[in-house]
């Protein structure tokens, strides 16, 4: 894929600098046996790819191109030596069940893949059900939304309880609570300083389980991405209300990023991924990233061409986006740096790609 060569090319390039030559004094970098994933959407290789999603062609929150890692987690793999991750839990559900008038494919039964480590779900939140998305939210939803801390648990269950140390860890999380205390201040539940408060206790979560049940596991290499900048993404532009406002979300984000910088520096054992100054650097300088569109979407996700876009006027979603729905006149290989209102480009996500492993360069471990 166009993109993904040209990441190779730029992470060899750094490779190179970063090894001094081959000097004697450069440690050695792990090896790593298998990659663990664990957050949301931006992670997600495929926890909805059954049924009525997989009748429609996607699968994954960007655009959907067979046989071609469209993921951050999918291109940074077979760059570590490792295979292509595959989702640890598959299944959706839209609370329909067995009644009758059920939508054809949209009450797929929860498989657990025992070969599968990939545990982010699209609409997961840090430690809270429902996530976004999910039926208990009401509106149709179909995710099933299986929290972070879960997902690390259903991990260790299916591991003896521990990690091996020889695995590369990654976990993202939060954007999801974003978006759950948000819409609480949008419908006057809550206060914005409530909101911020719940976001500093996810974070504060997401840290605690980190170091007590993914290091104090066993697990040696952990990589933790913060949340990238919401309030630039052609979200606020659409989604008009009180819930979207530019400054609540970046009040929101900048709680649990300050949070989770505080409660989680870098160790031994842990490396932070600054996804928002990432993020928001390549909104703001477009050029220098080779990127041609930020502020629109590749994906159209307008009634009767996105299949999960419910009515007139309201967004569908870049899990059903393929080639051939995309926005007119865009292409699968063009750089823009949205699929829809939140998520990434495959292009975008071999940014991100190439970003982390720079990080891991810098640290040692690649």
């Amino acid at each position: 894929m166009h993109q993904i060569r040209i990441a190779s090319v730029v992470l060899s390039a750094v490779l190179l600098a970063s090894c001094g030559g081959g000097a004697s004094d450069v440690p050695a970098k792990p090896s790593f046996a298998s990659q663990v994933s664990f957050g949301d959407s931006l992670s997600d290789v495929g926890s909805y790819n059954v049924g009525a999603i997989a009748a429609l062609g996607g699968g994954q929150f960007t655009i959907n191109i067979p046989g071609t890692p469209t993921n951050w987690t999918e291109m940074t793999a077979p760059m570590l030596g490792l295979s292509q991750p595959c989702a640890a839990q598959t299944g959706i559900d839209n609370g329909s069940g067995a009644a009758p008038g059920t939508p054809v494919g949209m009450v797929v039964p929860v498989t657990n893949n025992t070969a599968c480590t990939a545990y982010a779900q699209g609409g997961a939140r840090v430690t809270s059900q429902p996530g976004i998305g999910n039926k208990l939210l009401g509106g149709g939803g179909f995710a099933l939304t299986v929290p972070v801390v879960t997902q690390i648990a259903n991990h260790l269950a299916a591991n003896g309880g521990t990690f091996n140390g020889n695995e590369i860890v990654f976990v993202m999380a939060g954007a999801n609570d974003v978006f759950y205390q948000a819409g609480l201040v949008g419908a006057a539940a809550i206060t914005s300083a409530q909101a911020a408060a719940a976001m500093q206790t996810a974070a504060t979560e997401l840290a605690t389980a980190v170091k007590n049940e993914i290091v104090g596991k066993g697990a040696k290499y952990v990589v933790v991405v913060n949340i990238p900048d919401m309030g630039t993404t052609p979200y606020v532009a659409v989604q008009a209300s009180p819930a979207a406002t530019k400054a609540l979300l970046d009040a929101l984000v900048s709680a649990f990023n300050t949070q989770l910088a505080a409660d989680l520096p870098d160790s031994a054992t842990v490396l932070n991924i600054d996804a928002n100054t990432a993020s928001h650097d390549e909104v703001t300088n477009p050029s220098k990233y080779n990127l041609t569109n930020v502020t629109g979407t590749a994906c159209n996700l307008s009634f009767g061409v996105n299949p999960l876009s419910p009515s007139a006027g309201v967004p569908g979603s870049s899990l059903v986006c393929k080639a051939s729905n995309l926005t007119a006149g865009v292409s699968v290989t063009d750089h823009y740096m949205f699929a829809d209102l939140v998520h990434p480009t495959p292009y975008a996500h071999s940014l991100f790609a190439l970003y982390v492993l720079q990080a891991m360069t810098n640290k040692g471990w690649y």
